[in-house]
């Protein structure tokens, strides 16, 4: 019962803690609710509460923004909830994840407008202005008033249209009808300065009454004039020019905006719509030039840059409509005239409002859009290209007049932000306007180079100001600069190109005059920004270093050049000058790219090279003109003389390592630098050239000890004893007239040489440093001098004696000698395994030139038998003699050795037989196969010889078979008779002798 109860009271608990739990959920939801449901009220509030505008600053709301402040009243904020510290999971509910946003709620509301921002930006800043003029009586109270005004301006003005035009034709006549519009325009304006003056509160009521006056005062003047033609065209321009000047004296009076808006777009579009200026433009110009002037003035007056905005696009409209209707008899100095009003109106006006402030980006903005304006119509009206260049330079006064004035002109403290953007707009406007004269003023052959004289000064200024963007303007004239000179340069080298040998025919033109040039504007830009280096940025220190690598490449290619006007040749020929002089200066400078410039320059030397072999048709040395001779002199000193360079500079770097690699080619090409001019012209003596190559090899290699000049010893000497040898083949085979057997003798004189120099035949040197490197160097080829003999041995016996086979076996016989007289020698010690196959190998051999010889019936059959039998008796001797270099090479395979002598052996006496006997040969040969097995068999009685008994009984069953299917068919009685005497007797001795020799030895099993 307890334990019932105990468990009862626990989960009694355990319900009282989860609904504790529940309701302080349910108390934080709830006061989360309140809070937000408080908030939002605060919000409703102060969206009701009236705003006080502040004094618009005169770019402020260029754009179509406007700052406002909202009311300065502080609303209580209620304190956040006290919520007790729990885990994020228990408090986060259904209804809260079903008020966070889904993802694509997330992009309609987030992502999609910032994509589609950049393309409505337009239409969204005339939505801007639009709902500022909105916020603004909103604000007020009057957001119906601005609706309802605007709605019945624009209702009267068609209204009062259409009744002129349709309604009065058939009660008044023009005269009528124009007087009783201007009576009631005369009334709507006046109604609205009433307004104005005695009820402040409908202020802007009557500010739209007054505008909606004044284009009932434009369009009684359109139908007075042109409409009904009821005055002449002076008093119908007297006319709109009073109403302009009425509309704006009560803009000005009053400082409303929505009449000094009317009186611009009125004033500018009602004399081209009247058509009352077409016999000139420079009268309606010049008309709009004073209006825009005003309407700038207006625009400071009443505190509203969109005015100035507006009318600066709309002159710039009308300017490019009146310059596009131009007749081409027309003068255009007074249209250029009147342009450079606009254009410095506009900008005093732009430069005047900063108050002390830096330039922003929306003044900066317009400053361009005047100026590319400016230079676009002045590009139209300008008569010629010099014309437009001394205007655009004349320009340049204005502006330097500008920065040097600003203080008197405008106002602004000489240390002011204010003065430093005005200098520095100033400085921009004239440097570009005086390229720009440039471009038009100057040949194309030195634009190049006054742009560069002009970069360098801007950014001269630039640096001096403390202007960023001035010398902006500079690296970028300078860049233009450099790009002009480079193609012109490029164009002239390219003009400049004839046939091979010469390659380039430079004359003095403007080209050479342009590599100077950038030579030069390189080393001016490098010595300013590294003596400016405290006032620069530090991507212009990081630009400092490229040019000062530009001006070493264009230095270069300026020396090289100048050099090819006077000397042709020579540009290539001295290219190790510029090359030298780089490489010094990547070690003053710490430029790796100087440094491999300069290393690159080593390869203009093969251009001469390659021309001179353009001509001749090969690359051979001796046939090579002047030029190409000296470039390949030049070519291979310059692979030694590069790391001398390095070495008497002490420069460490990875250039260095290329140019010991370069030494270290150049020690290497030295020895056989010769041989292709040899092989060409004088190949006879190739081979005694081969040999004094290895001899220079193996200086260099004793004086410098370098690894590679080893390896290079190595393969000479092995080349020359393959060529040498070759050439002796050449000589016998093909008629060669070379000195064949000269370079073979002289190849056996440079081995005894080098084994005597060497120590060869020794295991370890004695004696100087130099003997111990010679030794060590040649150690793997002195082996090769004893095979080198062996050819020699061939060649000297063949051509004594014509007999290959003889000079065969004299080989042998060398072999077999140094193989049992000389195994201790050094050289020999390893080669004990070759010799012995070398000496079975020519035991084969010249058993098949004896079988060869049996079958062709040579009258040199019997000298070729003689002299395999000397060679049997010498391989027997190295398969049967026991001596330390035989067991040294036997190592298991002494049995397979016997088995193949053994059987070369029946070869041997089988065509022997069938040179002594004509008709008993074949049974001679079953004779000694009988007698040989015979013999195999007693040499079983020893140990190690045990396994010839097979060899021996399958020689036993070959003659018995021969003799029994073979012999026995052919034989005479007589015949029979005898070789089975003999047979017998032969085997009854042999099994005599076999069984006397059997207690002493153990029978074989």
């Amino acid at each position: 019962m307890e334990s019932e109860l105990q468990s009862l009271r626990a989960e009694l608990a355990l319900l009282e803690r989860d609904n504790r739990r529940r309701i302080e959920i349910f108390e934080q939801r709830l006061s989360a609710l309140e809070a937000q449901i408080q908030q939002d009220t605060v919000d409703q509030l102060a969206s009701q509460l009236p705003t006080v505008d502040e004094p618009e600053d005169e770019l402020s709301q260029l754009m179509g923004t406007h700052p406002s402040r909202s009311p300065s009243i502080e609303q209580p904020t209620p304190p956040p909830p006290e919520t007790p510290t729990q885990p994020a999971s228990t408090i986060t509910t259904a209804s809260d994840t079903a008020r966070k946003p889904s993802r694509q709620a997330k992009w309609l509301s987030e992502e999609l407008p910032s994509l589609l921002e950049p393309a409505l930006e337009p239409i969204s800043r005339v939505w801007g202005s639009l709902m500022s003029f909105y916020r603004h009586y909103q604000s007020q109270g009057k957001a119906p008033v601005f609706f309802m005004t605007a709605a019945g301006i624009l209702a009267l003005v068609f209204g009062f249209a259409y009744l002129l035009q349709f309604s009065f034709n058939a009660y008044l006549g023009p005269v009528g009808k124009v007087t009783l519009g201007f009576l009631v325009a005369a009334t709507t304006t006046t109604g609205g300065v009433m307004f104005r003056r005695r009820m402040p509160n409908m202020a802007d009521y009557g500010s739209g009454l007054i505008a909606l006056g004044v284009i009932l005062l434009y369009l009684c003047g359109y139908f007075a004039g042109p409409y009904y033609q009821l005055v002449p065209i002076p008093i119908g321009v007297g006319l709109l020019v009073v109403t302009t000047g009425v509309a704006y004296l009560l803009a000005l009076l009053f400082e409303t905006r929505v009449v000094s808006m009317v009186t611009l777009l009125g004033g500018a579009t009602m004399p081209l719509v009247a058509n009352h200026f077409d016999p000139s433009a420079v009268i309606y110009l010049s008309y709009l030039l004073v209006l825009a002037l005003a309407m700038l003035r207006l625009s400071k007056l009443i505190q509203w840059p969109q005015l100035a905005v507006v009318t600066m696009a709309l002159s710039a409209g009308m300017f490019e409509f009146s310059v596009a209707n131009l007749g081409e008899s027309s003068s255009n100095w007074g249209l250029l005239l009147i342009l450079h009003g606009f254009f410095y109106g506009f900008t005093h006006y732009i430069l005047g409002g900063l108050s002390g402030k830096e330039m922003d980006r929306r003044r900066l903005g317009l400053l361009v859009a005047n100026l590319v304006l400016f230079i676009h119509i002045s590009w139209s009206l300008a008569p010629t290209a010099n014309a437009l260049g001394v205007v655009w330079l004349l320009n340049l006064i204005p502006w330097a007049a500008l920065a040097i004035y600003s203080r008197h002109l405008f106002g602004y403290d000489v240390n002011s932000a204010s003065a430093r953007s005005i200098l520095a707009m100033a400085l921009l406007h004239g440097g570009l306007l005086t390229g720009l004269a440039i471009l038009a003023l100057c040949s194309p052959e030195f634009l190049g180079i006054v742009w560069c004289l002009e970069g360098l000064l801007l950014i001269y200024l630039g640096i001096h100001f403390g202007f960023v963007s001035v010398r902006t303007e500079g690296y970028i004239a300078l860049a233009l600069a450099g790009v002009t000179l480079f193609l012109q340069a490029l164009i002239w080298a390219a003009e400049s190109l004839v046939p091979a040998p010469l390659l380039l025919s430079l004359e003095v033109s403007a080209g050479w005059t342009n590599w100077l040039t950038l030579s030069a504007g390189a080393f001016a830009l490098t010595q300013l920004l590294r003596r400016s280096a405290g006032k620069i940025t530090p991507a212009e220190q990081r630009f400092t270093y490229i040019a000062d690598n530009a001006f070493g490449l264009l230095l270069s290619a300026s020396f090289l050049l100048s050099v090819g006007i006077i000397w042709p040749q020579g540009m290539w020929l001295l290219a190790p000058l510029p090359m030298t002089f780089l490489i010094w200066r990547s070690q003053r400078m710490n430029s790796a790219f100087s440094e491999w410039l300069g290393l690159w320059h080593y390869l203009l030397l093969f251009v001469p090279l390659l021309a001179s072999a353009s001509v001749v048709g090969n690359l051979h040395f001796y046939d090579q003109i002047p030029y190409g001779k000296i470039a390949s002199i030049e070519a291979f000193l310059g692979l030694w003389l590069l790391a001398e360079l390095y070495h008497q500079l002490n420069i460490q770097s990875p250039g260095q390592k290329l140019a010991l690699a370069l030494r270290k080619l150049f020690y290497a090409l030295l020895p056989i630098i010769a041989l292709p001019t040899i092989l060409y012209k004088a190949s006879d003596y190739f081979t005694v050239a081969m040999w004094f190559s290895c001899g220079i090899a193996l200086f260099l290699y004793t004086w410098l000890r370098m690894e590679h000049l080893k390896q290079e010893v190595r393969i000479l000497i092995s080349a020359a004893s393959l060529i040498t040898i070759g050439g002796c083949l050449l000589q016998e085979f093909v008629r060669w007239q070379g000195k064949a057997m000269e370079g073979l003798l002289l190849g056996v004189a440079s081995f005894i040489g080098l084994i005597w120099l060497g120590q060869g035949l020794k295991r370890y040197p004695a004696g100087r440093e130099w003997q111990h490197a010679i030794h060590w160097a040649l150690k793997p080829v002195f082996p090769l001098a004893f095979y080198y003999f062996a050819a020699v041995l061939i060649a000297v016996s063949y051509t004594l004696t014509h007999d290959f086979v003889l000079s065969l076996l004299l080989t042998q016989l060398y072999f077999g000698s140094l193989f049992f007289s000389q195994p201790k020698l050094a050289p020999v010690r390893n080669q004990l395994t070759p010799f012995y196959m070398l000496t079975l190998g020519i035991f084969e051999l010249i058993t098949l030139s004896q079988v060869g010889a049996v079958i062709v019936k040579s009258h040199n059959a019997e000298w070729i038998g003689a002299y395999n039998l000397a060679s049997l008796g010498i391989a027997v001797l190295l398969v049967y003699h026991k001596t330390l270099p035989t067991r040294a090479v036997w190592s298991g395979h002494r049995m397979a050795n016997m088995w193949l002598v053994h059987v070369t052996a029946i070869i041997v006496y089988v065509a022997l037989l069938a040179q002594l006997f004509d008709a008993m040969w074949l049974p001679a040969v079953s004779f000694a196969l009988v007698v040989h097995a015979t013999l195999l068999l007693f040499q079983t009685l020893k140990p190690e010889t045990q396994k010839l008994l097979k060899l021996s009984l399958i020689i036993y069953g070959i003659a018995a078979l021969k003799i029994v299917l073979w012999d026995m068919q052919d034989f005479s009685l007589i015949q029979k008779i005898v070789v089975c005497m003999l047979v017998g007797l032969c085997m009854l001795g042999a099994a005599y002798q076999y069984q006397r020799f059997l207690p002493n030895k153990r029978l074989p099993e």
